[in-house]
């Protein structure tokens, strides 16, 4: 059996990665403006958008394993 876990960790960390340009600059200038921090938000916002999409892409295959796997187990047990 497959551990479909790891797929929804995936979708959910490219998910917070490709969103991070919104929040975190927040984030940088209620810390005081960490210069760290400020370095790694510019190196995202150049691939927001694939993140975001990497994002979405992996949580929709994550669904589809999990109702696949619902409708196998379902079958199973009917038999």
């Amino acid at each position: 059996m497959k551990n479909y876990k790891k797929t929804l960790l995936g979708s959910i960390v490219a998910f917070f990665i490709g969103t991070s340009c919104c929040w975190l600059t927040s984030l940088a200038i209620w810390i005081g403006g960490a210069t760290f921090i400020g370095t790694i938000v510019s190196l995202i916002e150049d691939v927001q958008v694939l993140l975001i999409g990497l994002g979405i892409i992996l949580l929709i295959v994550t669904i589809f394993f999990f109702l696949r796997e619902g409708k196998k187990k379902s079958a199973e047990n009917n038999a």
